[in-house]
């Protein structure tokens, strides 16, 4: 996808392999904080104009990383063909076949010359996957992946967020609270013995959908977790690769719409 020249200092911008290193310089602009699991690969753009070369590291930055297993909306937009099969080899078709984007941080100082969109259309073919996705909050507000290509779609909530979310109204902690996880804990740990065991009980069920916080005690980080999971939870992108068909995986042309 071409860049569009809004300005000379994009003649100066390119796209190049980059490391955790050049992540680390611009995870501070990112609302998800720094933390990353596993990586597959880290694209930066960089300015080669020698006087903003060396006041950043890089304008802007992309992190694909393996994907989750078990996403439902995966599922209904790929109509199950990553469902129906045992956990290792599921794992291993995904993992032949999906990337997912967990991060895309442009400098503040470089925003609003479209290159979000650029950096997402001008790595997705170079990792070589079939399929690309993303989950975003943002995208909704900033439409750059579908603007690089990308499909968007609306998750539906499944079955255990929303039972999640009843029992905390079921104990009077309602939704108009959930933005403050420190509130919540505070009330939890107020509650009559009866209740407190109801909710521990929802909350043990709830977490059996996250493999790293399943046996997680109950805490403030646990608290602040759940409730993360039960806000808005964005819209889901994919992009098949052209030059990677896979025979039977496509897109749906209704699904999470």
């Amino acid at each position: 996808m071409p860049l569009q020249s809004k300005c000379r200092l994009l003649n100066h911008l390119r796209i190049a392999a980059a490391d955790r290193a050049i992540y680390e310089e611009l995870a501070a602009f990112h609302y998800r904080g720094s933390t990353l699991g596993p990586v597959t690969n880290i694209f930066a753009i960089i300015d080669e104009h020698p006087l903003r070369r060396a006041m950043a590291a890089a304008a802007g930055v992309i992190v694909y990383r393996p994907p989750v297993p078990n996403l439902a909306i995966r599922n209904a937009v790929t109509g199950g063909y990553f469902s129906g099969l045992d956990r290792a080899s599921g794992l291993s078709l995904l993992n032949e076949y999906v990337r997912c984007i967990s991060r895309v941080i442009i400098d503040p100082r470089y925003r609003g010359l479209g290159l979000s969109s650029w950096l997402v259309a001008e790595t997705m073919p170079k990792i070589g996957a079939a399929m690309i996705e993303s989950m975003s909050v943002m995208g909704q507000f900033h439409p750059f992946f579908e603007r690089a290509g990308m499909r968007a779609f609306t998750p539906v909530p499944d079955i255990k967020t929303e039972r999640m979310a009843a029992a905390l109204e079921t104990v009077g902690i309602d939704e108009n609270l959930w933005a403050d996880s420190q509130t919540v804990h505070e009330k939890i740990r107020q509650l009559p013995t009866e209740q407190r065991d109801f909710l521990e009980q929802e909350t043990g069920r709830f977490l059996q959908k996250f493999a790293s916080q399943r046996n997680m005690k109950h805490c403030l980080e646990r608290t602040d977790f759940v409730l993360s999971k039960l806000g808005d939870p964005g819209r889901y992108y994919a992009w098949l690769n052209p030059e990677k068909p896979v025979p039977g995986l496509s897109l749906s042309p209704t699904a999470g719409r």
